[in-house]
C-alpha cells in the first residue's frame, strides 16, 4: 500500500469509527434514558462508547499493516475497508448487547426497589381518624 492509499484509509476508517461512536452515544443516551438518574445513562453511554471507540480503532491500526494478497492498490484499500466495516458492524452489535443489558439490570433494580416501597407501604399499620364526638380515635369495641 503506498502512503497516499495508507493516509486515505486511515482517515476514512478513522470517520467511520468517530460517526458510529456518535451514534452510539447519542442513541445510547436515549435508549438507558432514566428519569431518575439521568447522570447515571450519559455516564455509561460514554463509557461504552470510549471502550467500542479504543477497540475499533485498535483494529483499525492493526489492519492498517497487515499485506493482504490483493493485486492492486485500489483493491487493497477496498478490501481493507471492507474488512473494518465488518469489524465495525461486529463491535456495534456488541456495544448494543452490552447497552441492553445494562438496560435491562436497571430496570430490574427499579422494579425491585418498587416492589419493595410496596411491600413496606403494606405493612404499616392503618392510620385511624380521631372521633368527632370524643376527639379521640375510633374504637373497634
Amino acid at each position: 500500500m503506498d502512503t497516499d492509499s495508507y493516509i486515505a484509509f486511515l482517515v476514512v476508517s478513522t470517520l467511520l469509527v468517530v460517526i458510529d461512536a456518535v451514534i452510539i452515544t447519542i442513541s445510547g443516551r436515549k435508549y438507558l434514558g432514566d428519569d431518575d438518574h439521568p447522570g447515571m445513562s450519559v455516564a455509561a453511554s460514554w463509557l461504552t462508547t470510549t471502550l467500542f471507540s479504543l477497540i475499533v480503532l485498535g483494529l483499525v491500526a492493526l489492519i492498517s499493516t497487515v499485506d493482504l494478497p490483493v493485486d492492486g492498490e485500489l483493491q487493497k484499500l477496498v478490501t481493507k475497508l471492507g474488512i473494518v466495516l465488518l469489524l465495525l458492524a461486529l463491535a456495534h452489535a456488541i456495544t448494543m448487547t452490552v447497552l441492553a443489558r445494562y438496560r435491562g439490570e436497571e430496570r430490574q433494580e427499579h422494579l425491585a426497589d418498587e416492589l419493595a416501597e410496596k411491600s413496606r407501604g403494606h405493612r404499616r399499620k392503618p392510620e385511624v381518624s380521631p372521633s368527632i364526638e370524643r376527639d379521640e380515635p375510633y374504637s373497634t369495641a
